[in-house]
């Protein structure tokens, strides 16, 4: 069942916003979350955003993020994921800069850290790695409602909010062998724990009907 609820949003996210599908089917997720039958804990995670869990399945993955502009702002982390990414804008508007790394062990401007995530736990275990980097802005794009951009697990981005205005995706994801999840730090850094907060059953349900309600969903606000 899991497989195919990935299958379908996968091939729902190629549709246009005039056509039944995503929006519908993310928007029964969303109810399912707020009424407690889909048992999910939003994670406040550090970029400033509200993830929404909604299956977790070896190595298949789907989140909602919520996007909160004040605690967005600002927020420009450079890193890539062990994961190839599918992300669908639900509302608003969203930024993905891709980034170039390159290695600079004379004149570094930055050190690569491997995150080691303990999902249970809801721990990321942050670790300097001996690479040493500078890094280059490439393309930028940004999607608004209904579009959706991809990104190659391995491959350094960092997302923003180009309006500040409140904004929804969904996230599919699929881990792949190899890669691991990088972030860039200051070149004398050091290993640090990152503990991501749970938000209680209440919050999260709140959380799910504001989305559902942007999305036009099955929810009143």
């Amino acid at each position: 069942m899991s497989n195919d609820l990935f299958t379908t949003l996968d091939r729902a996210a190629g549709r246009t916003v005039a056509e039944p599908g995503l929006d519908t089917l993310v928007g029964g997720l969303l109810a399912q979350v707020a009424s407690g039958t889909r048992v999910v804990r939003a994670v406040a995670h550090p970029l400033g955003f509200y993830c929404l869990p909604v299956l977790r399945d070896g190595a298949l993955g789907v989140c909602v993020h919520v996007f909160d502009p004040v605690t967005a702002a600002g927020q420009r982390e450079i890193h890539c994921h062990s994961w190839e990414l599918k992300s669908s804008v639900l509302y608003g508007r969203i930024g993905n800069l891709r980034i170039g790394v390159h290695d600079e062990p004379e004149r570094p401007t930055h050190r690569a850290y491997e995150v080691h995530s303990d999902a249970a736990a809801g721990v990321d275990e942050v670790r300097p790695t001996a690479r040493l980097v500078r890094w280059e802005a490439l393309a930028e794009e940004t999607s608004g409602r209904g579009e959706t951009y991809t990104l190659r697990a391995g491959e350094f981005h960092a997302t923003v909010l180009p309006d500040g205005t409140p904004t929804a995706t969904v996230v599919l994801g699929r881990t792949v062998p190899g890669p691991v999840d990088v972030v860039l730090g200051p070149v004398d850094g050091a290993a640090r724990r990152v503990v991501r907060r749970l938000c209680d059953a209440d919050r999260t349900a709140r959380i799910a009907q504001e989305a559902a309600r942007r999305i036009g969903g099955h929810l009143d606000g």
